[in-house]
Parts: C-alpha cells; sequence; structure tokens
C-alpha cells in the first residue's frame, strides 16, 4: 500500500512537469500584432527549444497565399525567405514544428503591412480631408490586426487551458481507480 502511495505521488507531481515541457514560439519578426512600414525580406521564429527538420510555415495575406522562398530550419530558428511583394494589408504566418521532445505544435502570428506609396508631386494641393480618412483607415487597420492577434492569442490559451483540465481529470481518475482497487484487495 505504501509503495502504491509513493508511485501515486510520484506520479501526479511528475506529470505536469512534462506537460509544460513543450516546445514554445519565444520570439517571431514580424512579431505578433506588429504593423510593418517597410517590405519584410524574411519571417523569423524563433522557439524555445531545437526544432526538428520537416517544420513548416506558411503567409497568407488578404487575397490569398503567399508563396515563400526557402525556408530554413537551425538548431531554435525557422527562417522563410519573403520573394515576392506584400501589399497593405493583414497577414497571418501559420506555423506548425516537430519539437525536439517529438510533438507536433503548431500556431498562428498576425501582422500588417502600411507601406506608404511614393507621393508624386502634385500642381494641386490635396484636399484637407483626404489625409483624415487615410489616418483613420491607417488606424482602422491597426485596430483589426491587434483584435485578430488578441483573438489567436486567447484561443491558443484556452487550447492550452482544456489540455491541463483533461490531464487533471485524468489523474484524478486514475488515482480513484487505483483507491477502489486497494480497497477491493483488502
Amino acid at each position: 500500500m505504501r509503495k502504491v502511495a509513493i508511485l501515486l505521488i510520484l506520479f501526479i507531481s511528475l506529470v505536469p512537469f512534462t506537460v509544460m515541457a513543450h516546445t514554445t514560439l519565444t520570439e517571431s519578426n514580424p512579431s505578433e500584432g506588429e504593423v510593418l512600414s517597410t517590405k519584410p525580406e524574411n519571417i523569423e521564429l524563433e522557439f524555445g527549444t531545437v526544432i526538428e527538420e520537416g517544420s513548416s510555415m506558411t503567409l497568407s495575406g488578404p487575397e490569398a497565399s503567399i508563396e515563400l522562398g526557402e525556408i530554413t530550419v537551425s538548431d531554435n530558428i525557422m527562417t522563410g525567405e519573403v520573394t515576392n511583394e506584400l501589399p497593405n494589408g493583414q497577414y497571418i504566418i501559420d506555423w506548425k514544428i516537430i519539437g525536439e521532445d517529438g510533438h507536433p505544435i503548431e500556431g498562428q502570428i498576425l501582422f500588417g503591412v502600411d507601406v506608404e506609396a511614393p507621393q508624386e508631386e502634385v500642381a494641386e494641393e490635396p484636399a484637407e480631408e483626404e489625409p483624415a480618412i487615410e489616418e483613420e483607415s491607417d488606424e482602422t487597420a491597426e485596430n483589426e490586426t491587434a483584435e485578430a492577434a488578441e483573438t489567436a492569442q486567447s484561443e491558443e490559451e484556452n487550447s492550452n487551458v482544456w489540455v491541463t483540465v483533461l490531464i487533471v481529470a485524468a489523474i484524478i481518475l486514475v488515482a480513484a481507480g487505483m483507491v477502489k482497487l486497494m480497497k477491493n484487495k483488502r
């Protein structure tokens, strides 16, 4: 009985640490919710541990998917080359990696591009209302990007909470089963 209790306590204390050991995204360029004023040349994702070959990322834009150039994996960094022009708008980086622990993990990073078009000299002065409308659309794009980033982050946090809840429930069920088994042996 004493051995079973010790094993049960050891099992319960070790499970939360092994669950939390999964690889996480630690840094990205562009970062979550960032609005770029210049075209990015590369997308760089840094993870908390070494990632394996076979990991991938894609880039989706306002109208369609954007083809990335060479995607490389080196230790804990995955880099993708942006070969096409990115028109102004919101973009999503979808990444899927295989961590050193062998577990597949995926996520998204939302960012925006807002590159000012080169201004041509105009003989007439523009009306006062045009810049106000442009500023308002810039703020709207930034707000939409920020809202989308918050939504993606809250979805990921909810997913992690459910995984933790399910693991705790499984541990409780195993412990209850072991207690019942011990009572039946007496």
